[in-house]
């Protein structure tokens, strides 16, 4: 499981670090910024916007439910002996659902001559990392390898249960 998180950490890293190198190079001057802006390329301006916007709102949700989605969460709990190889291509793949597109968005801000959509699309999809930061207890929850704790707890519905069938 440790592997599975450090591969996991490690893009995640790796694609922030890459957007920071980014935004570096062209902060700092080293890249120009707005090579792409001209009058032939709105068109491509246009449909680019669209495009990683749509990619922003289909990404982050399909994110965040990826592991309850019956598939990959059969696929998880399955075989404990290749959990760790199925939490480490799902979560992969859902790290790169978002850290693809966060990328591409600060590309395209520079490219573009700092056109502030894609700035807040790139924005946008930064935060959503907190929300899949592979942190051990996360990813051994979402292979189901925790003991439950309520388990031994009584549910509400469990109490009213008793309840009835103590009266009745």
């Amino acid at each position: 499981m440790d592997k599975t998180r450090k591969i996991l950490l490690t893009e995640l890293i790796a694609s922030c670090c890459l957007a920071l190198l980014l935004v570096g190079s062209y902060e700092t001057g080293l890249l120009l910024p707005g090579f792409w802006a001209t009058e032939d390329n709105s068109q491509l301006l246009v449909l680019l916007q669209f495009c990683m916007q749509l990619t922003t709102l289909i990404a982050i949700p399909l994110a965040l439910f990826l592991f309850k989605i019956r598939y990959v969460a059969d696929s998880l709990q399955a075989d404990e002996s290749h959990v760790d190889r199925q939490l480490c291509f799902w979560g992969s793949v859902r790290m790169m659902m978002l850290c693809l597109p966060m990328v591409l968005n600060v590309f395209f801000y520079y490219a573009f001559g700092d056109v502030a959509g894609f700035y807040y699309l790139a924005i946008i999809l930064a935060l959503s990392l907190f929300f899949v930061f592979p942190t051990k207890k996360r990813c051994e929850h979402e292979c189901h390898l925790t003991n439950e704790a309520n388990d031994s707890v009584d549910k509400p519905e469990d109490k009213r249960n008793k309840s009835v069938d103590q009266r009745g």
